[in-house]
């Protein structure tokens, strides 16, 4: 590839740069989001149907493992996005370049070495996830595929921050899309096959694969400054790597500990069986904030972006606490209308979901889905402060959490006088919850943002639809002890189906500002008149 590099304008609306942006990358991403949970929805029940519980377990417990394996090369995304999102505003793009072929010069021979590290001492790791004798085979099998699709997704995952960097979020969740469709497809195939959680790894492999491939094609035809290679490195893009990077390294270790610190110590103290019963428990709630942790991806290049293009004007701190506010508020409505069907009526969305009664299953889905709305609510503030180049506030989240937890995990041990599931993830969960009022605390004082400015802005509209879920749940949990599975699962989707239409009601005329409704209405016929021209006004 040649040197030359197209002459671009330099934008001069930074702000309304990004305004633009947002609203498409949400939108694509909600909808993206919702594909992703349906998708989700039907898949652990399946599964369970042809693989036991312990299974399902050392299918957990290999993504576990990935995850920690992961962390040796997770700080480069975070470097990725945030520097690449702020070469962009200021057209610095030899240094967006240098920045990608460092990154890969670094990250691939590296992940092949950790490979090779997890091969070599398999026997080892077999120990540490305590792995039954009957499901060995299986485990080596599958573990290794997932570790090696893990890191050669992580080393080559540039191209997609890439993308997000530049405020094309919204091209990345089409390549997510078709990437999870075809997964979902091939889990259904394999695993009605016969392959069981062989057939999880080999579906996951070819997502990956497609998500890389694609990833790579977009990027070279969207980016028209993108150069990679050798010759592109730099020494200062590997300090940056490196600085940045290894402030984001050492957050994702205690990220990846706390949200899998449950599974964890289930396993280690429980059983492999303790980590399916967690997995099932966890499942609907992570899904549910899996929609508004989209928001999330276009926070970090946002904020980042803003802090490129408007770093030391005055229009700088308001557009960063507008967005801060805006995206919180937004995130926290789009989770409390989720989480309150979780946390008030588990007992009847387990039993049509799994057709199987697992003890404390719905116990666990309850404190699990407050303890994920009150970890987002903390999504907003860590993502800005990296995004303005202040990463380090994050570890007043996650110190505080971890010194909660030495103190609430063996206390739940003093008070059943034994080691359960259920005293496991109470305290778990109990550390996230306080620790993630500490966090939005303080990120608060830090943005000059009141108390009663956040409490009516953003966590009184997240606790709305639990008013009117606790209106159907009562019915539900009828409908789900006197009827049988599938009539109950009709009864439970017509009571959803009228919850949702009587929020939207609620919402808009009540809890959304006129400014706010007008924004969402203008961004709605925007995206609509894409499909329906029609639907558009002269």
């Amino acid at each position: 590839m040649g040197d030359e590099r197209p002459e671009l304008e330099q934008p001069e609306d930074h702000a309304g740069t990004v305004r633009n942006a947002l609203s498409h990358n949400i939108a694509a991403g909600t909808l993206a989001q919702i594909g992703y949970m349906v998708t989700r929805f039907f898949i652990p029940p399946f599964v369970l149907a042809h693989v036991t519980l312990e299974a399902y377990g050392l299918w957990s417990a290999a993504f576990i493992l990935v995850a920690y394996i992961g962390i040796s090369t997770m700080g480069l995304s975070g470097v990725y996005v945030k520097y690449i999102a702020e070469f962009s505003a200021r057209r610095e793009f030899d240094k967006a370049n240098a920045l990608i072929s460092t990154g890969l010069c670094v990250s691939v021979p590296f992940c092949s070495i950790v490979f090779a590290a997890v091969w070599w001492f398999w026997p080892r790791v077999v120990d540490w996830l305590h792995i039954a004798p009957a499901l060995r085979a299986d485990a080596k099998e599958v573990v290794l595929l997932v570790v090696a699709v893990f890191l050669g997704s992580i080393s080559l995952s540039v191209f997609h921050d890439a993308l997000i960097g530049v405020q094309r979020s919204a091209l990345v969740n089409g390549i997510w899309v078709v990437s999870y469709l075809v997964e979902t497809v091939l889990i259904f195939g394999l695993v009605a096959a016969g392959r069981g959680i062989r057939g999880l790894a080999e579906a996951f492999l070819i997502r990956t694969l497609v998500d890389i491939l694609l990833s790579l094609v977009v990027s070279l035809r969207t980016l028209p400054w993108l150069r990679f290679g050798p010759r592109y490195c730099s020494r200062e893009a590997l300090r940056t790597l490196l600085a940045f990077g290894g402030v984001v390294q050492l957050q994702s270790l205690l990220a990846v500990s706390l949200n899998s610190i449950e599974r964890v110590l289930a396993g280690a103290l429980v059983g492999i069986q303790g980590t399916g019963l967690l997995e099932i428990s966890e499942k609907l709630p992570n899904m549910g904030v899996a929609l508004p942790m989209g928001f999330l991806s276009s926070l970090i290049p946002a904020a980042s972006y803003l802090h490129g293009g408007l770093s030391g004007t005055p229009e700088q701190r308001e557009s960063v606490i507008k967005l801060y506010l805006k995206g919180a508020r937004y995130m926290n409505i789009v989770t409390g209308s989720i989480c309150a069907l979780f946390a008030l009526m588990p007992g009847a969305l387990l039993g049509v979901w799994i057709g199987k009664h697992y003890e404390g299953a719905a116990y666990l889905m309850v404190i699990f889905t407050l303890a994920n709305q009150s970890n987002l609510l903390t999504g907003p503030g860590t993502s800005i402060l990296r995004g303005i180049g202040r990463p380090l506030e994050e570890f007043r989240y996650n110190i505080p959490n971890v010194i909660l937890l030495l103190l609430a995990v063996p206390l739940s041990y003093l008070i059943q006088g034994k080691w359960t599931v259920a005293g496991i993830g109470t305290a778990v969960a109990g550390s996230t919850i306080l620790a993630a009022l500490f966090f939005v605390n303080h990120a608060n004082r830090l943005l000059g943002i009141s108390t009663f400015r956040y409490v009516k802005s953003v966590l009184l509209p997240g606790f709305v639809p639990y008013l009117l879920a606790a209106l159907v749940a009562w019915p539900a949990g009828l409908a789900a002890t006197n009827l049988g599975r599938w009539q109950a699962a009709g009864c439970i989707a017509a009571l959803l189906a009228v919850y949702g239409i009587v929020l939207l009601i609620v919402i808009a005329r009540f809890v959304l500002e006129t400014g706010e409704r007008l924004w969402f209405q203008a961004v709605l016929q925007s995206k609509l008149g894409q499909f329906l021209p029609g639907s558009k006004r002269a």
